[in-house]
């Protein structure tokens, strides 16, 4: 900003200086121009006298002194517009006597042209060489002078000028030093802002990246330690209602609904493990993700066709990536469970599969006709433990999805979510291809 100040300054004083000479130059000019003008002019007037002098009728004396009119006319135009603008007291000193000399001089000239109408011609002649010649050779003389001081008041003022605009020019390299000092501090003083702001962030980062992995793996300890208990727990009660020692149906039933408990308490703990395990990536191991699909797919087309929801998929084969096929399984298995679940007892209900090549990048995308979720929805969608209002009276525990996104996430890939409500949901995943090959297409349709 200084030195765009300081440009827009230099640029302003050098315009401005510039029509300041040009105005000066172009008013000397004018001074001088009228000067020779008047001088001329007197002149031609000594000229006219003489003519006057020499007409041997009133004609010819008429016509001199029409001429004689129009120079005198001339004489005082040239003076008026020489005094619009003088330049100093010096020079209106000289004008003054240059402006009474021509006064006088008309006056003589009137005088001249008296005698010669009564044609006294002597007399006229004699008054011309005593009164007027004098007045104009005194006429030109000024009017040299008057050249002289208009050519000095000129040189002066454009000296002037070009010291301003040195002055100028030297104010606006001050300033310009100035600028660039003040931007090399501020530039030096902000990278020293940023830099201790870039360590204090990466600092942060890294207590941040360490309390998530004490607490994943404080997750892991707790959950697998409350796997220890839970897993006799299922089994003694399976044994017992299994057993008929329990006679009464109220007691009965009170055992199967802690069993269910039991079996969905497990199910939680291992979905927590899932969650925990989900973020840390393991060593570099390709995977075909239409493979894991494929394998999948024989496990949900049952589950489906329970539910009367069609099954479309297009997969192409040999599509491989850095992820180990069991996680892909389990990135498949949450995406497609939701989307079953979510379209059952939809009119038409369906779900479709795509596995496909994208320029350098693997796509799972998986499609359906379901409920759909609104925006808030989708803006707590990764939390873990979240259920939407769309989900409520449907199995789950809130973790599907935030454990696929940390698995996702953990193997450089995206997940992108589009839905609206009652228009279904469409989810796509990529992943980076580790391997090129160029199988065919195999499409089919399962219910």
């Amino acid at each position: 900003m200084l030195l765009s100040a300081v440009a827009a300054f230099t640029l302003w004083t050098e315009v401005r200086t510039g029509r300041q000479v040009a105005q000066r130059v172009q008013e000397a000019l004018e001074r001088a121009g009228l000067i020779g003008r008047i001088r001329v002019d007197a002149l031609s007037l000594e000229s006219a006298i003489e003519a006057h002098i020499r007409a041997t009728d009133d004609g010819q004396r008429q016509a001199a002194n029409e001429v004689m009119e129009d120079i005198l006319a001339d004489i005082r135009e040239a003076t008026g517009d020489y005094t619009r603008n003088l330049p100093s007291d010096d020079t209106l000193v000289v004008w003054q006597r240059f402006n009474v000399a021509c006064t006088r001089l008309a006056q003589q000239v009137r005088t001249t042209a008296v005698f010669s109408h009564r044609k006294e011609s002597e007399q006229a002649r004699h008054h011309l060489v005593e009164q007027v010649r004098p007045l104009a050779e005194e006429i030109d003389g000024l009017a040299g002078q008057l050249a002289q001081e208009n050519a000095d008041e000129a040189r002066l003022l454009l000296e002037h000028l070009a010291s301003l605009r040195v002055r100028n020019l030297a104010y606006g390299g001050v300033v310009t030093l100035l600028a660039v000092l003040v931007s090399l501090a501020v530039g030096w003083r902000i990278t020293s802002v940023l830099q201790r702001q870039e360590r204090t962030i990466q600092a942060q980062l890294e207590e941040l990246a360490r309390r998530n992995q004490e607490l994943d793996a404080f997750t892991r300890r707790v959950a697998h330690d409350l796997m220890g208990p839970l897993s006799p727990l299922k089994g003694y009660l399976t044994l017992l209602r299994r057993s008929g020692a329990v006679k009464d149906a109220q007691a009965l039933e009170l055992v199967s609904l802690s069993e269910s408990s039991a079996v969905r308490m497990g199910e939680l703990i291992e979905a927590l493990l899932r969650f925990c395990r989900a973020g840390t990536r393991g060593e570099p191991v390709v995977g075909e993700l239409d493979t894991a699909v494929s394998t999948l797919l024989l496990e949900v087309s049952q589950t489906a066709a329970a539910q009367g929801v069609a099954l479309e998929r297009e997969l192409a084969s040999g599509v491989k990536v850095s992820c180990p096929s069991q996680l892909l399984q389990l990135i498949a298995q949450n995406l497609l469970s939701n989307a079953v679940k979510y379209t059952a007892g939809r009119p038409d209900a369906r779900v479709c599969v795509k596995v496909a090549r994208e320029g350098g990048e693997a796509v799972l995308e998986v499609a359906d006709n379901g409920i759909g979720m609104s925006a808030e929805t989708q803006a707590k969608l990764y939390q873990p433990f979240f259920r939407a209002p769309e989900a409520r009276g449907r199995p789950g525990h809130g973790l599907g999805l935030a454990t696929t996104k940390r698995l996702v996430d953990a193997y450089g890939g995206s997940l992108r979510v589009c839905s609206e409500p009652d228009s279904g949901t469409r989810i796509t995943v990529r992943f980076p291809l580790a391997a090129e090959a160029a199988p065919p297409l195999v499409r089919g349709v399962g219910t």
